[in-house]
């Protein structure tokens, strides 16, 4: 490592320079491919939830268009009567039959509905209606539209269809059924379009678990597509099965409507992760072709510098033994060199000056330390002082003024501890020390009472909160001509995580008016006129900036005639708490 580091010369610092070039690019390069990778995983995302919610667009009006014939063509009996009508009798009866009963408002001539239909939705390519009392169906399509009845069988290829069953009011028995066939032509068409839409596939289940429509992309081809729409009935038919081995393959994403059709969006796990491996490849050979002309244009560019670099790296060597009468050769040609050559020539003119400088900043410095470690010094023999003083009052058995000299180390300890925070048992520690030496000096004068919940014992917060609330009350509440003077703290938390801090007294209290100014000095962030409130607006500030906006001070007159302070704020405010699913 030593020998390294003697011999490290310009051409080891541009090594050193290009490996860090490559570093970084390669660094960029593999961040590039992960916000590459993040990015196509939202798009595909994405793509998924759109092409869910265009294809569940497409079903629900297709759904809502048959359910809303088969109303109007079976809501009455009259409508039901005339539709059965259709199937009795020849079409030349209907006809005859349809002009004697066009009066009516429940008529209509099925013919002229499936003509009207047809043509208001280009997008429907049969209307076909069975009736179980008949053997014929009805069936009219584009080269028919005013319908037809015939004996074949509806095919079984899966097509995009939607029905209404017909069901009798009176006894729930089905009598029929009205099934439109869609197109698919537009709805593959506005998916063909979605971002990311050449690897998606998305089939509507019905709810029997038959494939009404199967939409793949272009780069899905036609094997594949067969192969998925098998796994899709298998796994989310009637017969659910292999599940984890389909989340295992696909990403994917379902939707049930209101009709119990089922929508699966999926894309291949395997191509996607093939397409992005394909993508971090081509980034990564774009990092390398960058490192390699980067590097080699350093080199060609620095290697005319490398002789007039080694000679003033020879002077520096001289210096840096000690001589510092050595001045470096500046180059006759303008450049960075001649500019660094004369600039080192300064310093060295100048380095004799500032050595002296140094030392003098070397002594300052010695003495700033010395006073620091001197202030660290006072205090502890302070307390060592109060200490010996506290033993010699227990040995001449005069305990009261041993327990008050042990109280004011306390506190004098509490006040030049450093530390922000402290728990509330701590606090309340303190403050029952600060009362109790007032209490010795006014015997007989005042009491106290301190109530803290156990469950709030170890919470943490800002020192001094509520210390000079109880010294707000000596100072400016308490009557020393009363013998019943009392203060009180008490602290606890409601189900909400909510506590309460509360001083009360008894003291000399405030009018109306006085706690209004007071409280709006406290909660007011600009300072207008003369504050009287300082001490209270910095614990409030504390506790706010402590424990966020649910924060809260409020002044009110109690029964007792004295002031009572409450302090409220949500435990757990200052914590932040993230869950990212991917």
């Amino acid at each position: 490592m030593f020998k390294w580091r003697r011999n490290y010369n310009f051409s080891q610092l541009m090594a050193t320079y290009a490996v860090l070039l490559s570093t970084v690019i390669g660094l960029f390069a593999l961040y590039m491919g992960t916000t590459t990778t993040a990015n196509d995983n939202r798009a595909i995302s994405a793509s998924l939830t759109n092409g869910l919610d265009k294809v569940a667009d497409q079903v629900t009006a297709n759904a809502r268009e048959v359910h809303e014939l088969g109303q109007h063509l079976t809501s009455t009996n009259s409508q039901v009567k005339n539709l059965n009508k259709y199937f009795e009798l020849s079409p030349a009866a209907y006809l005859t039959y349809s002009q004697t009963a066009s009066n009516h408002e429940a008529f209509y001539y099925l013919p002229d509905e499936t003509l009207q239909l047809l043509m208001s939705n280009p997008m429907i390519e049969q209307v076909r209606i069975t009736m179980s009392d008949f053997k014929p169906n009805f069936v009219a399509d584009r080269r028919t539209p005013g319908g037809y009845k015939t004996t074949q069988r509806v095919s079984s290829r899966p097509q995009f269809r939607f029905s209404y069953p017909f069901v009798d009011n009176a006894n729930l028995r089905g009598y029929g059924t009205l099934t439109l066939t869609y197109q698919t032509q537009p709805l593959t068409a506005a998916l063909d379009k979605l971002n990311r839409g050449a690897n998606l596939q998305v089939m509507v289940l019905t709810p029997t678990g038959q494939a009404s429509y199967h939409f793949h992309g272009r780069e899905v081809t036609a094997s594949a597509a067969r192969q998925t729409a098998k796994r899709v009935q298998r796994t989310f038919g009637r017969q659910t099965s292999g599940l984890a081995a389909f989340t295992q393959k696909y990403r994917y994403r379902t939707s049930k409507l209101a009709d119990g059709s089922l929508l699966v969006a999926m894309t291949d796990r395997a191509v996607v992760r093939q397409q992005q491996r394909l993508k971090n490849w081509t980034l990564g050979a774009e990092a390398v072709a960058i490192d390699v002309i980067l590097f080699g244009g350093l080199w060609l560019t620095f290697r005319r510098y490398r002789l007039q670099l080694q000679q003033m790296i020879q002077s520096m060597s001289l210096v840096g033994q000690g001589d510092l009468d050595v001045r470096l050769k500046v180059p006759t040609q303008s450049g960075d060199l001649k500019i660094m050559a004369t600039g080192i020539n300064q310093m060295l003119d100048e380095i004799n000056t500032y050595v002296y400088q140094i030392y003098q900043l070397e002594i300052e410095q010695r003495d700033a330390n010395m006073k620091a470690l001197q202030s660290q010094i006072q205090p502890h023999f302070l307390y060592n002082t109060l200490e010996y003083i506290r033993m010699y009052a227990v040995a001449e058995d005069q305990n009261e003024l041993a327990e008050v000299v042990y109280a004011f180390a306390a506190l004098l300890r509490n006040n030049t501890d450093q530390s922000p925070t402290t728990t509330l048992a701590k606090e309340t520690e303190f403050i029952e020390k600060y009362i109790y030496l007032y209490q010795m000096r006014f015997p007989d004068q005042i009491a106290y009472g301190l109530q803290l919940a156990p469950i709030l014992a170890d919470l943490t917060i800002p020192k001094f909160i509520l210390q000079p609330l109880v010294e707000n009350y000596f100072a400016h509440g308490i009557d020393y001509l009363r013998t019943d003077n009392v203060v009180s703290v008490k602290a606890w938390q409601d189900g909400q995580q909510r506590v309460y801090l509360q001083v009360q007294d008894n003291g000399r209290g405030m009018s109306a008016a006085q706690l209004a100014t007071v409280q709006t000095q406290i909660e007011s962030q600009q300072v207008t006129g003369e504050r009287t409130s300082i001490g209270l607006r910095n614990v409030y500030e504390r506790l706010q900036g402590y424990f966020g906006d649910s924060a809260t001070m409020r002044l009110n007159r109690n029964q007792q005639g004295g002031i009572t302070v409450m302090l409220t704020f949500v435990r757990g405010t200052t914590d932040a708490t993230r869950h990212d699913r991917g």
